[in-house]
C-alpha cells in the first residue's frame, strides 16, 4: 500500500511538471514566435502550506542555536520564529524547509553580516557552485514548441533534474552594449571564466539559455522536457544540453517576517534553488538587493514590502535582482525608494506582475523595471504600477519580452529628467507592448523619440532605439528595434491630447489606420525574423499568464489596466481613466507611513483579501 501511494504520488509530482496543452491566452494578439507558455511561471500548485513545525525559537537566541534548529529540521516542515527582534549573523538553509514568522509587524531578524541563504551549495553568492557539469549534444527536437529532446547521451540525468537547454549566440543576441561587455551571459562547458555573471562560468558565447526541468528520461538518447522550446535552434550553432550535480536545491522558503537587511549587499539569496520562495516579507534598508535569484527554476516573490532609505542609494541599487533564472514568478509586491526596483541580468521567461513601485528619491535615473547584462527574454511584464520599464543595453541585449496591461506613467514623484514611460534601447529586439496604460496627461506632448522625430525634452512616451537614451544623442541608432517592434492597443497620454482628450488608444496598421494619430504600421508584420501578426485581434484577455480573477484582488476590478477599462472609483490619476488602483497600491496607501512615505506597519494578511494562512500547525518532538 504504501509503495502504491508512493508511486501515485511521484506520478502526480511529473504531471505537474507537464506542459500546459491548452491555447494559450495571447492567441491571436501576438505571434506565437514572440510569446511562450507564462502561465508556466512559478510553483506548481502555488507555495506549499506546510503545518508541521520542527522547532520554535524565541527572540534573543543565538545564530549558532537558531542555524543548528535549522540543521537539524526535516524537509518539508517549519522553523517557527516567534514574535520579538533577532539578531543574526546569517542563516543557512541547504533543505526544503520554512523558515516563518508570526509577520512583519511582530517578528524581525537584524542583518549584522552575511545573509538569509537558501542553496546547496555553500554560502557564498558568487562563489557556490555544483561539483560537476556535464554536457551534451542536442539533436533532435530542435523547433520552437518541442519538449522531447534527442541529446548524444542521458547518462546522469533524471527525471525532476534542472537542464539547460542553449546554442551559439543567434544573431540577435548582442553581448556588448553602451558600457561594454563584461562577460554577463553565456554558459559555455563550465571551463572558461570567472565572472560572477557567466553561465557556471563559462564564455559569453552562448547567451541566451533556456532553464527547464526534465519530466521523464525516455531512453539512451532522449529526454522530455517541462518548457517548450522557445525558438527553434539550428544544428550548425552546436545545441547542447547541459546538467550539473548535485541539484539544486527544492522548495526551500522565508515567510512572514521583517528582515532588517542593515544594508548587507543581498538581504535573502535564492541561489541554485529550485521551486523556492520569499512571501509576506519585509526586507528594509536594501543594500545592494532585497532578494537575489540565481541560477534557479521557478522561485516566486510575492506579497512583501522592500524598501530603502530616504536617502539615495546609488545606481547598485535594486529590490529584486535576478541572475541566470527562469520562470521566476514576481507579483503582488510594494517597493519604496529603491534605486531600481527590479533588476533582471540574463535571465529566461519570468513573470513580473501586478507590483506597486513608489520612488521618491529625486531625480532618480534609473527604472523601475529594467532588463541588464546578457541575454534575457520572453519575460512578461503585466498589470504593474510604476514610473518606467526599461530594457536597455548597458551590457548587451534582450529579445521577446512583452509589456501588458501595465500602468507606466513616465512621470516620477521629484523627478525632472528621464521622465519618459517606456524606454526600449538599441539591440533590444522583437518586444511586444500590448493594452498598456503610458504616460500623464498633462506631461506627455510627444508620441516617441527616435531618430525621425528627435527632442531634447523628455516629454515623450517611448523611448526606442537609442544607444543609451534619447537625450543622449542619435548615434549608433538601431533601427531595427523600432521596425521589430510590436506597440498595439496601447493607450498614451500623447494620442490622447492629439485626438482632443478623447481617444488615446492606437491600433496601427498603416498611416491614419486605428487612430487618426498613425503614422506607420506598428504590427511588426513585416519584420523578417520574427514577425507580427498583421491583424492582431483588438480584444484582449484579462491577463496573458492568469487564469481568472485572483482572489486577493478581492473587489478591484478584473482586468484593472488596459484600454477596455473603463475606471470610475479607485482609479490612478492622468490615465484617462484606464486604469484602476491596483491590489498592493491600495495596501500601500492605506497603511500608515511615515514622513518620508516608508510604511510603518505592514502585513500582507490583513492587506489582501483571503491570502492562505498557515493552520493546524504541530510541534513534531
Amino acid at each position: 500500500m504504501k509503495t502504491s501511494c508512493a508511486r501515485a504520488f511521484a506520478v502526480m509530482a511529473l504531471m505537474a511538471l507537464a506542459a500546459p496543452s491548452f491555447g494559450q491566452p495571447w492567441s491571436g494578439v501576438l505571434s506565437p514566435d514572440r510569446a511562450k507558455a507564462w502561465s508556466l511561471a512559478g510553483i506548481p500548485g502555488g507555495i506549499p502550506n506546510r503545518t508541521t513545525v520542527c522547532a520554535n525559537v524565541t527572540a534573543g537566541t543565538s545564530t549558532s542555536n537558531i542555524q543548528t534548529a535549522i540543521n537539524n529540521c526535516p524537509a518539508g516542515q517549519v522553523v517557527v520564529f516567534g514574535a520579538g527582534t533577532f539578531n543574526v549573523s546569517g542563516l543557512y538553509v541547504n533543505k526544503g524547509i520554512t523558515l516563518r514568522g508570526q509577520g512583519p509587524s511582530s517578528t524581525t531578524l537584524v542583518l549584522s553580516s552575511n545573509n538569509i541563504f537558501l542553496g546547496p551549495f555553500g554560502t557564498s553568492w558568487l562563489g557556490s557552485a555544483p561539483s560537476s557539469h556535464t554536457v551534451t549534444s542536442w539533436t533532435g527536437g530542435l523547433q520552437r514548441g518541442s519538449t522531447v529532446l534527442t541529446v548524444g547521451s542521458t547518462s546522469g540525468m533524471s527525471a525532476g533534474q534542472t537542464v539547460i537547454m542553449d546554442e551559439l549566440n543567434p544573431p540577435w543576441v548582442f553581448t556588448a552594449g553602451q558600457s561594454g561587455s563584461d562577460g554577463s551571459a553565456g554558459r559555455g562547458d563550465g571551463t572558461g571564466g570567472s565572472g560572477e555573471y557567466y553561465w557556471f562560468y563559462g564564455s559569453t558565447s552562448r547567451a541566451a539559455p533556456q532553464m527547464t526541468k526534465i519530466v521523464s528520461v525516455d531512453s539512451a538518447t532522449q529526454i522530455t522536457v517541462r518548457d517548450p522550446v522557445l525558438y527553434t535552434h539550428t544544428a550548425g550553432r552546436s545545441p547542447q544540453v547541459f546538467a550539473w550535480s548535485p541539484s539544486n536545491l527544492q522548495s526551500a522558503g522565508v515567510e512572514d517576517m521583517t528582515v532588517n537587511a542593515n544594508k548587507v549587499e543581498h538581504a535573502i539569496g535564492l541561489m541554485h534553488c529550485d521551486y523556492c520562495w520569499v512571501k509576506n516579507v519585509r526586507v528594509d534598508n536594501v543594500g545592494r538587493s532585497g532578494v537575489t535569484t540565481r541560477y534557479g527554476y521557478g522561485m516566486v516573490l510575492r506579497d512583501s514590502y522592500l524598501s530603502a532609505p530616504p536617502a539615495k542609494g546609488g545606481p547598485t541599487q535594486y529590490g529584486t535582482e535576478c541572475y541566470m533564472s527562469s520562470n521566476v514568478l514576481v507579483e503582488n509586491n510594494i517597493f519604496w525608494n529603491i534605486t531600481d526596483h527590479v533588476q533582471v541580468q540574463n535571465c529566461t521567461g519570468n513573470v513580473y506582475s501586478y507590483n506597486y513601485i513608489h520612488n521618491r528619491v529625486a531625480d532618480n535615473l534609473f527604472p523601475q523595471m529594467d532588463t541588464h547584462g546578457a541575454h534575457n527574454h520572453f519575460h512578461l511584464f503585466e498589470g504593474n504600477d510604476v514610473d518606467k520599464i526599461q530594457l536597455d543595453n548597458v551590457w548587451g541585449s534582450s529579445s521577446h519580452t512583452t509589456e501588458f496591461r501595465n500602468r507606466i506613467n513616465g512621470y516620477g514623484e521629484n523627478k525632472t529628467n528621464y521622465r519618459t514611460a517606456v524606454g526600449i534601447m538599441a539591440h533590444n529586439r522583437y518586444m511586444n507592448v500590448v493594452a498598456n496604460v503610458a504616460g500623464t496627461t498633462g506631461h506627455h506632448t510627444h508620441y516617441q523619440c527616435d531618430t525621425d522625430t528627435y527632442y531634447s525634452s523628455d516629454n515623450y512616451v517611448f523611448d526606442i532605439g537609442f544607444w543609451n537614451d534619447c537625450q543622449t544623442g542619435t548615434s549608433n541608432y538601431d533601427t531595427v528595434v523600432k521596425s521589430s517592434l510590436v506597440r498595439w492597443g496601447n493607450w498614451d497620454a500623447a494620442t490622447y491630447l492629439a485626438n482632443g482628450n478623447t481617444n488615446g488608444i492606437r491600433y496601427c496598421t498603416g498611416s491614419g489606420a486605428g487612430n487618426p494619430a498613425c503614422s506607420a504600421s506598428e504590427t511588426a508584420s513585416s519584420d523578417p525574423t520574427f514577425p507580427g501578426l498583421a491583424n492582431p485581434g483588438t480584444t484582449f484577455p484579462a491577463s496573458f499568464y492568469l487564469s481568472t480573477k485572483p482572489a486577493w484582488f478581492g473587489a478591484v476590478p478584473w482586468p484593472p489596466i488596459g484600454p477596455d477599462v473603463s475606471c470610475s472609483t479607485n482609479c490612478v490619476a492622468n490615465a484617462g481613466n484606464r486604469a484602476n488602483k491596483i491590489p498592493a497600491r491600495l495596501c500601500y496607501e492605506s497603511s500608515p507611513k511615515d514622513t518620508n512615505g516608508n510604511l510603518t506597519s505592514y502585513d500582507a494578511r490583513t492587506c489582501y483579501f483571503e491570502l492562505p494562512v498557515p493552520s493546524g500547525l504541530r510541534i513534531v518532538p
